[in-house]
């Protein structure tokens, strides 16, 4: 099984979430210890693993999952708000700004269930100002941000569409990444799944060209509450 079908089946195994607020996201297990910025990637290749110049300035990272676990790591349960964002930080810690990302797949327009391999990602929707981090710490950020995931079978429609949240950064400083190097490549559950923008997801900007990697720990957090 391929890394983009087993991400598909761990998004779609999660049960029906509760009303309360709840955090969702990393397990924030771990030190981040990625020692680059959105100057650099770690990429795979013939060799192995090797940090690769991206020649920009900015990126975003999106949470793709643990396999096989449900939880909620970048789709948001449903239609509510980010009341609050926790992200874990290295020692020089780059500048960040809260996005969330909008999805979508086609419906069967008799049961409204999404069809198995139509989901498309991503759309930036909303991006915020750049806040700074806290060197070696969790930063937690109130913030107000509606998120929405709305379904409609209607034949002329056929849509699903759910907004996801991820985080943007800018040159000078570290990304909050956990490299867990015994899981990179690993196919085995539980291990933690990365995508990947350079430049970063600009508002309204159609982006498909996210670059996977399974092995590291994207250490964001952010509560949801249906309302």
């Amino acid at each position: 099984m391929s890394l983009v079908a087993m991400v598909l089946v761990t998004a779609t195994a999660i049960l029906a979430p509760p009303a309360s607020a709840k955090w969702y996201g990393s397990t924030l297990a771990g030190t981040p210890n990625a020692t680059y910025g959105c100057e650099a990637a770690l990429t795979s290749g013939v060799f192995g693993f090797s940090l690769s110049p991206t020649n920009q300035s900015s990126c975003t990272y999106r949470h793709a999952g643990y396999l096989f676990r449900n939880r909620f790591t970048f789709i948001a349960p449903g239609t509510g708000r980010i009341t609050k964002i926790r992200i874990k930080s290295g020692p020089n810690p780059a500048r960040a700004r809260l996005t969330v990302l909008t999805g979508s797949s086609r419906v069967d327009p008799f049961s409204g269930r999404d069809q198995p391999g139509t989901y498309t990602c991503c759309t930036a929707r909303y991006v915020s100002k750049p806040f700074r981090l806290r060197p070696n710490a969790i930063t937690t950020k109130r913030t107000n941000v509606k998120v929405y995931d709305v379904r409609d079978k209607r034949l002329r429609f056929r849509i699903h569409s759910s907004d996801g949240l991820a985080l943007s950064f800018e040159r000078g400083g570290t990304v909050p990444l956990r490299i867990n190097s015994s899981q990179l490549g690993s196919y085995n559950a539980g291990t933690p799944q990365l995508v990947g923008y350079w430049p970063r997801t600009g508002r309204g900007d159609p982006r498909v060209d996210g670059y996977p990697l399974s092995g590291v720990d994207l250490m964001f957090q952010w509560n949801w509450v249906r309302r």
